[in-house]
């Protein structure tokens, strides 16, 4: 079946092309995007398999561990015939296995963000790298390793530059550090202001290489506040 509507479409594709005005492909300029020959084609998949099958078979072995004892339970707690007190005693019986897999999983992840090849992994295969990413965010201890692995993607501009500032300056304040992007507030003497910067001379050159507006730290304007905790914000009027 696969092969017959292969076939079907490469019949299709095939077809002649009605005729148009249009000046000859000699006069026409070379179209840019990606490439469409066999040839290249071929050799792009080739390389995807050899580079990333062995990742992606062990991603698909540790979602399937994740979900199978879930989907096993899922069913039966969703009856409506159980005894009272049923339900709770059949998820406490597989709590502590659910959560054990999710946490070696959790761990797994961690160990792949390496700075120096998951953003190669973000560039070729994103939607690997993104299930890494969601699994070593259910770590709460995850923060500086998602970041450290995050820069070089955010500054080659394969992720969003806004949503990573936000993430690195956040955990430099939590940690009591300069933040280097400006995109924290705290809550001094009743008055919003921004979280210290780290050396402010060179924030718009850092906001700059992710995209970022410069910023003025002279230029903000406090709000009155109520609490001493971090806010998210631009850091901007």
């Amino acid at each position: 079946m696969l092969l017959t509507a292969l076939a079907g479409i490469l019949l299709v594709q095939d077809a002649p092309a009605p005729q148009t005005d249009e000046p000859p492909a000699s006069e026409v300029s070379e179209p840019t995007g990606p490439p469409t020959d066999a040839a290249t084609l071929i050799e792009e998949i080739g390389y995807q398999h050899v580079s990333y099958v062995e990742l992606a078979a062990e991603l698909a072995a540790r979602r399937a561990r994740e979900r199978y004892l879930p989907s096993l339970i899922i069913p039966v707690i969703g009856r409506t015939d159980l005894e009272d007190g049923a339900q709770v005693e059949i998820m406490r019986a597989f709590s502590v296995e659910i959560a054990q897999l999710e946490a070696e999983n959790n761990r797994w992840a961690i160990g792949q963000l390496d700075p120096e090849y998951f953003p190669i992994l973000y560039a070729e295969a994103p939607d690997m790298a993104q299930q890494i990413l969601r699994w070593a965010e259910r770590d709460d201890t995850s923060q500086p390793a998602i970041i450290a692995a995050l820069e070089p993607v955010a500054l080659s501009g394969n992720y969003d530059g806004a949503a990573f500032a936000g993430m690195a300056d956040s955990l430099a304040v939590a940690e009591g550090q300069p933040q280097p992007y400006g995109t924290q507030m705290l809550c001094e003497a009743g008055q919003t202001a921004l979280a210290p910067i780290l050396e402010p001379e060179a924030l718009d050159e850092r906001r700059a290489a992710l995209g970022l507006p410069p910023l003025d730290p002279a230029a903000f304007t406090g709000e009155a506040c109520e609490s001493e905790t971090a806010e998210t914000g631009d850091g901007e009027d």
